[in-house]
């Protein structure tokens, strides 16, 4: 027990106490899901229908479909809903669009909404990536679970979609913080493989299928907002269980709660107690190597100041980015696709869980680079199919109803969209746990939070990409096929992490400035020595071996 990583071992890597770990914070990305996917649902449009006789001059004119209108009509539907005095939205549905009609000149709000909700998913991870450095792991994923579900509260009694928008922005503040911390605090308490296997589950596909489910059956925005403001406390109980990052504890000086996580690790796993008094030094070993780099506080700046570092955040942001204009894309893009809405919604949720029994396997067997090329290979080559499908496969003169060569054409390209998504998630899992051990815990945090503001951007240009047009559909998919492809070649710039431990500080500095006098320094060897002498004389432990290998 020489390292973080060795207490882990001594304590248990897998056993109760992870598992109840990992239900607890990734239960809080379940959450997460369900806030993030219900403007998917919001923006839908159920059609409406004209009630007094102004627009058809005498008779009721049942006008749907105003979600995808035709380009030849769209003007005329239009002229007459301007025209109608009474207009009902068609009932069983109750979205955004037809709660605040908005259709017509303000067709354009909801894409505004989701602009808004996404800005505050990025604020919520560039917050939660320095209170998580800053003030703990627990605290960030917390705070940010009750901002969570207090704003999915107040949402419901929005009088109007300004201050509905101005409410889904703290929403995004509360996902984006859940989002940045949820994956950080299991992988810090668990062993390689164990890391593996935890960030191939599909907590975020769990969470998009049943918010899928919850939207056929309640079809009401107010219900779904009141679900997951219930679903919301219901997580924050955890709370009062979950232990703050012991890594974050031993490195920021905390050693007597350090020790305490331990030794709760230790009991709930039925697992010998540690020695405290290693456990400690060790952990002020740790705190040297940080006095190392002259900084025990770190901002994002630090993301980029070292070489390595460097090259990783910005390959990491782009394929960030990258993920998220896809996978947005295909889920806000559902009512471009023919068929209906509801199903539709559902397929593109439900299929997204097959993507565990690939992911799986691929962390198991692939280095952590093949494992995400493959991905990203996966998801190009579905794009394109798209493309290649909705190029040649054009049947423009055909009766759209009993073309069989054109429903062939749309089952094929929503059999391919689907698979585009579920490799896309599928990425997602493996890059998520390829960061995790990519970055080092002192700017763990911090890198997570960048990545995932990275992800807010691709997922504000996603529903922009992904046009409403059906017939622009090929266009969308070759440029995320493209994106895709790219993707799969900068990995492979990144260095491999598969079988390494945990990084806990920056190693970019050779000495440690410990108070010597000027041009005086000590080695990170020495620290090391001299931080673990007084125990290892305790306990007639060979002090060479043990600082060749920690450091």
């Amino acid at each position: 027990m020489t390292t973080l990583d060795g207490v882990i071992q001594e304590v248990g890597v897998c056993g109760p106490f992870q598992g109840l770990l990992v239900l607890a914070t990734y239960s809080t990305i379940v959450v997460s899901a369900s806030g993030m996917m219900l403007m998917a649902f919001g923006s839908y449009n159920p059609g409406w229908t004209c009630l007094d006789d102004v627009a058809v001059g005498g008779n009721a004119s049942s006008l749907t479909g105003l979600s995808t209108p035709t380009p030849s009509n769209s003007t005329d539907r239009c002229t007459q809903y301007k025209g109608c005095q009474n207009v009902s939205f068609l009932p069983g549905t109750s979205t955004v669009v037809s709660e605040w009609g908005l259709v017509c000149d303000h067709k354009w709000t909801p894409s505004l909404i989701f602009t808004v909700q996404m800005v505050g998913v990025m604020l919520g991870a560039y917050l939660a990536g320095h209170l998580g450095d800053c003030a703990g792991r627990k605290a960030s994923l917390y705070s940010m679970v009750a901002l969570h579900g207090v704003a999915n509260l107040v949402a419901v009694f929005s009088p109007s979609w300004e201050i509905f928008a101005a409410v889904r922005f703290f929403v995004g503040i509360g996902i984006g913080g859940m989002l940045t911390t949820s994956y950080i605090i299991p992988l810090e308490f668990m062993g390689q493989f164990w890391r593996g296997f935890v960030g191939s589950l599909p907590t975020w596909n769990i969470g998009a299928a049943l918010f899928s489910v919850a939207v056929i059956l309640l079809k009401d925005w107010r219900h779904l907002h009141l679900l997951n403001a219930a679903f919301s406390g219901l997580v924050f109980l955890a709370v009062f269980w979950v232990p703050e990052s012991f890594r974050w504890l031993a490195v920021h000086s905390r050693d007597v709660k350090a020790g305490a996580v331990v030794t709760k690790i230790a009991k709930v796993n039925k697992r010998p107690l540690p020695n405290l008094e290693l456990v400690t030094a060790i952990a002020e070993s740790e705190r040297r190597k940080a006095l190392a780099e002259n900084s025990e506080r770190y901002t994002y700046l630090d993301l980029f100041r070292d070489t390595t570092l460097r090259k990783g955040t910005i390959v990491m942001g782009v394929v960030w980015a990258s993920m998220a204009t896809v996978y947005y894309g295909i889920s806000f893009g559902v009512q471009s696709l023919s068929g209906d809405f509801y199903i539709n919604f559902l397929i593109l949720s439900l299929m997204e869980l097959p993507a565990f029994l690939f992911v799986l396997p691929a962390l198991s067997f692939l280095s952590r680079r093949w494992a995400s090329s493959l991905h990203f290979c996966f998801v190009s080559a579905a794009c394109f199919a798209v493309t290649a499908i909705a190029l040649f496969l054009r049947c423009d003169g055909c009766d759209q109803a009993t073309d069989d060569g054109n429903a062939l054409k749309e089952r094929l390209i929503m059999s391919l969209t689907v698979l585009a998504k579920v490799g896309t998630i599928g990425a997602w899992n493996v890059i998520s746990l390829y960061c995790g051990e990519l970055f080092p815990t002192a700017v763990r945090n911090l890198s997570s939070g960048y990545l995932n503001a990275s992800a807010r951007i691709g997922s504000m240009l996603g529903p922009v990409l992904f046009p409403k047009d059906p017939a622009l559909l090929y266009l969308a998919m070759a440029g995320m096929g493209v994106i895709m492809a790219v993707c799969a070649w900068i990995v492979w710039l990144l260095p491999e992490t598969k079988g390494a431990p945990l990084e806990d500080t920056i190693r970019s500095k050779k000495h440690l400035d410990l108070g010597l006098p000027r041009g005086e320094s000590v080695s990170v060897d020495d620290a090391g020595g001299e931080a673990l002498q007084p125990v290892l004389e305790t306990n007639g432990t060979n002090k060479a071996l043990i600082k060749d290998q920690y450091v």
